[in-house]
């Protein structure tokens, strides 16, 4: 009952939050400091709040760790939610919250309603702090794919001669693909630790020698994707339609290596 009672009040808080967000797309942005922005940041806290609450009571069970396809995705949006808060406090990024906050209210109905099928019995540090990372740089990179949607937008809206409108939504274009780029950083080097402390620690991990499978593959996929692009605006000064379709299609592998095999495995060949 106390699960569906704090999913009941995340849904609420989430629904609100949304709705703020929207309402800063679809008007001039608010800006930081301004009491439409500071009302969209205590919804949005109060909703992490009790996000963490709950995924807290579901995730950390007697039996172990439970990171089914359910809750684990719930987690990931919690990260990206939280992640949101932060580049929020320091750049007008209210913009992305459009997207991710609804996304949340989708993925804590479906973390109560789905079965768990995903417990990790070994709940060691090294397995706690493999799992943090990783989280995060799922989290970041997602957030990189939600940044690279509005770039793709504002840069189409640039070349049909529309700068003006869309401008009064968004942040410069230059603001926009600078706050991309850090992002793709930040989560590139997390998915390097990631991969790192997966492959070459894995019995110390997972207790068990590492076994190649769809999940590794489209990771590594991921990285190289990721680590092309950086090198690109490196070395080429690549950005706008270039770096959004490297981002995306990096974002893509990731989710497929992740969430597309666990769904799978959990649903589709689950006996």
């Amino acid at each position: 009952m106390t699960l569906y009672v704090l999913t009941a009040i995340v849904v609420v808080l989430y629904s609100l939050a949304s709705l703020l967000a929207i309402r800063s797309l679809v008007k001039p942005t608010a800006a930081l400091g301004s009491a439409q922005h500071r009302v969209l940041l205590l919804a949005l806290i109060s909703s992490l709040i009790f996000h963490g609450i709950l995924l807290n009571l579901k995730i950390f069970t007697a039996s172990g760790i439970n990171l089914s396809f359910g809750p684990a995705m719930s987690l990931v949006m919690w990260v990206i939610t939280m992640l949101y808060l932060f580049t929020s406090l320091l750049r007008p990024a209210t913009n992305m919250g459009a997207i991710i906050l609804p996304l949340n209210i989708v993925t804590v109905i479906i973390a109560i309603l789905l079965p768990s099928r995903t417990i990790i019995e070994s709940n060691t540090p090294l397995m706690q702090i493999h799992i943090a990372i990783a989280v995060l740089a799922y989290g970041l990179l997602a957030l990189a794919g939600v940044q690279a949607l509005f770039v793709n937008s504002q840069e189409k809206a640039l070349h049909a001669h529309q700068a003006k409108r869309i401008n009064l939504h968004l942040p410069p274009l230059e603001t926009m693909e600078a706050l991309l780029f850090n992002m793709l950083w930040g989560g590139f080097i997390l998915l390097t630790l990631t991969l790192i402390s997966g492959i070459f620690f894995s019995e110390e991990i997972f207790g068990k020698k590492l076994v190649i499978n769809h999940h590794i593959l489209l990771s590594a996929g991921a990285w190289v994707v990721f680590g092309t692009v950086l090198f690109g605006h490196w070395r080429w000064g690549w950005r706008g339609r270039n770096a959004v379709h490297w981002t995306i299609g990096g974002l893509s592998l990731l989710v497929l290596g992740y969430f597309g095999t666990k769904f799978v495995l959990e649903f589709l060949l689950s006996k």
